[in-house]
C-alpha cells in the first residue's frame, strides 16, 4: 500500500522529522514523514522540495490538525505535497473528518493516529484509508486515560477493517 521494502514508518516528530532524517528513512526501504507540527509550513514546503534531491524513494507528510491553523491548509496540501508526488500523508492531533475527503480527492492516502478505539471508529466513519493506533507509550497526543499498545492494537483490529500502523512499545525488531 504504501511502496516501501519495509513495514516502517518513521514518526512525524515536529521540528525533527525533516527531509535529514525522513530521507534516511525511506533510503533505508521505510517511509520517512516530513511533519507540520511545527507549524512553519514555507520550510515544510522547503523540506518536501530537499527530499526529492535526498530520495526517489516514497515518502509522506503528517497534517498536525491541532498544530496547522491555517485556514488553506488543502491548498497547502495540494499544492507542496499533492503536486510534489507525494502520495500519503497522517493527520493527527484533531478530528479526521475535517479534511479527510479534501485530501482523498486529491488522490492521498490518508491514515489518521488514533490513541483510543472510540477515536479508530470516528476516523473510520470519516473516510480515512487506515489508522495509526499509538499506545500511550508513543509521542503525540495521547488518551487522557492511557492505553499501553498492546491492549490497544488488538483491541483496534478487532473492530475495524482498514490497515493499521502500530505505533508505541516498539524498541526493537522482537517487539515489533
Amino acid at each position: 500500500l504504501l511502496g516501501v521494502d519495509y513495514p516502517i514508518v518513521q514518526a512525524p516528530m515536529g521540528w525533527i522529522a525533516r527531509s535529514q532524517l525522513a530521507s534516511a528513512v525511506s533510503n533505508a526501504g521505510g517511509l520517512g514523514i516530513i511533519e507540520t507540527s511545527s507549524g512553519e509550513l514555507d520550510a515544510v514546503r522547503e523540506e518536501i522540495k530537499k527530499m526529492k534531491r535526498l530520495t526517489t524513494k516514497p515518502f509522506g507528510v503528517n497534517i498536525a490538525l491541532a498544530f496547522v491553523r491555517d485556514p488553506n491548509i488543502v491548498k497547502f496540501v495540494e499544492d507542496a505535497v499533492a503536486k510534489e508526488g507525494v502520495k500519503f500523508v497522517t493527520t493527527s492531533a484533531g478530528d479526521p473528518s475535517k479534511f479527510c475527503r479534501e485530501l482523498k480527492a486529491l488522490g492521498l492516502t490518508v491514515f489518521h493516529v488514533v490513541p483510543t478505539l472510540k477515536a479508530a471508529l470516528k476516523a473510520v466513519d470519516a473516510g480515512v484509508d487506515g489508522l495509526v493506533v499509538e499506545g500511550a507509550e508513543g509521542g503525540g497526543f495521547k488518551n487522557p486515560q492511557p492505553v499501553a499498545s498492546m491492549v490497544l492494537l488488538p483491541l483496534v483490529r478487532e473492530k475495524v477493517d482498514v490497515p493499521i500502523i502500530a505505533a508505541g512499545g516498539i524498541t526493537c525488531g522482537r517487539t515489533m
